[in-house]
């Protein structure tokens, strides 16, 4: 059991911390959201960092502004989004192991690009498991988070982890460059079509010969793209159950792609899927930047998941 003098002590929260993990299995039969973090590639190598398996939460802070101080000695990773941390007032990389001492204060400026930056503690953050023995926070839902509730981090608040003495380091304490994303734009979209699409296949070569603009009214529900219109026929669907990645095509013809806080079910006539390493990438574009999906087959899409699993799982 976790002892509850050890904390992090949240002094600043920025514009919005939350605690997410792999998300919320196996609870859409009952119309609950999965959840969890929106960036997968930055996260699982930030656990990898302060060596944690596959699940543990971290806190996902979004354009940064985070501020807090530890009580006890342990490891900690910042991955994804630089956000120009600071220690003690002293820079410090991301994507890198950092030890922390009793008192050390964490400072997270703000984005240079990037959207998501991950804090990752050596065993993962001790918050209370919900339904689908998840810690993640779903605002819309009030699932997860530190109180239970939904809530994202506020000031006062104490997020608890095991201690580790600074000496007990994991092998791995840098990310090699050739795994750390460039978040510039344009950002390209890995795209598989549906097989049972109700679109033209007209309509889907117009969506990967776009350009899309990310709205500013996209959330972690859903990525809402700005672009040329694409006319659809209309027609009455039977809502089906969808999965992260989904794209959407309603009536206003801009589409939409689903992400971790998306519904259960939907209606709209469905083109085709983002791939899940693609929405890696995807939840680092700042509104108004631009993404561009271009095709592969379903076969690449699942050996690049698979691949990714074999190495973080």
């Amino acid at each position: 059991m976790t002892d509850q003098s050890h904390y992090l002590e949240i002094t600043a929260t920025g514009v919005l911390s939350l605690i997410e993990d792999a998300g919320r299995q196996q609870c859409a039969h009952i119309g609950l959201t999965t959840g969890g973090v929106m960036d997968r590639h930055a996260w699982a190598w930030g656990n990898r960092l302060v060596g944690n398996r596959w699940g543990a939460a971290a806190v996902e802070i979004t354009i940064g502004g985070l501020k807090g101080r530890f009580t006890q000695a342990t490891q900690i990773a910042l991955t994804g989004s630089d956000l120009k941390a600071r220690l003690n007032g002293q820079a410090i990389a991301p994507w890198q192991t950092q030890s922390v001492k009793p008192g050390d204060l964490l400072e997270t400026g703000y984005a240079v690009s990037g959207m998501r930056a991950y804090l990752c503690i050596r065993g993962g953050w001790k918050t209370p498991k919900g339904l689908g023995e998840s810690r993640s926070c779903i605002l819309r839902e009030q699932l997860g988070g530190l109180d239970g509730q939904g809530s994202a981090l506020k000031i006062g608040d104490r997020l608890a982890y095991q201690p580790t003495q600074a000496e007990h380091r994991c092998a791995l304490t840098a990310v090699p460059n050739q795994f750390i994303p460039d978040y510039s734009p344009p950002v390209p979209l890995d795209f598989y079509s549906n097989p049972h699409s109700q679109v033209s296949a007209d309509i889907t070569q117009s969506l990967l010969n776009s350009n899309w603009a990310l709205s500013s009214n996209s959330n972690r529900m859903a990525a809402l793209l700005e672009g040329p219109k694409l006319e659809t026929a209309a027609c009455a669907l039977i809502s089906e159950g969808v999965a992260a990645g989904t794209v959407q095509l309603p009536p206003s013809g801009q589409p939409i792609i689903l992400l971790n806080e998306r519904q259960s079910i939907g209606g709209y006539p469905k083109p085709g899927f983002v791939t899940l390493r693609s929405l890696d990438q995807l939840a680092q574009v700042r509104p108004g930047q631009t993404v561009q999906l271009r095709a592969i087959s379903l076969e690449q899409a699942q050996q690049q998941e698979a691949a990714f699993l074999r190495f973080f799982r």
